[in-house]
């Protein structure tokens, strides 16, 4: 249990759509577009941020696309953790700015 947990700390702690490190740079920003776009598909509502139904619905959308750490989160189910770790203003949605920022480790 406690292995579980701390490969579930790596997972989520990890910035969330990190590309893989021998990625070129047309592939980062293809996968970019993709990310984009599915954050766009999710936002069902279309206010500009996520909510917590429609982040599980961009993460799944990311695992499909074996984008960054997608597949890692759905598989754990660790929806909620990653939603709160870039949820940094508490506003209890999630911004394409916030993930953004997560992601270049800001």
């Amino acid at each position: 249990m406690k292995l579980f947990k701390s490969l579930l700390m790596a997972v989520v702690l990890a910035p969330i759509f990190a590309l893989n490190g021998t990625a070129s740079a047309q592939e980062s920003d293809n996968h970019g577009v993709i990310a984009e776009a599915n954050f766009e598909s999710a936002d069902a509502d279309g206010d500009g941020a996520l909510d917590r139904d429609e982040f599980k619905a961009f993460i799944n959308a990311n695992a499909e696309h074996n984008l960054g750490r997608a597949k890692q989160i759905r598989r754990f189910r660790a929806y909620g953790r990653a939603f709160s770790r870039l949820d940094a203003d508490g506003s209890k949605s999630v911004t394409w700015e916030e993930i953004q920022i997560a992601q270049s480790g800001e």
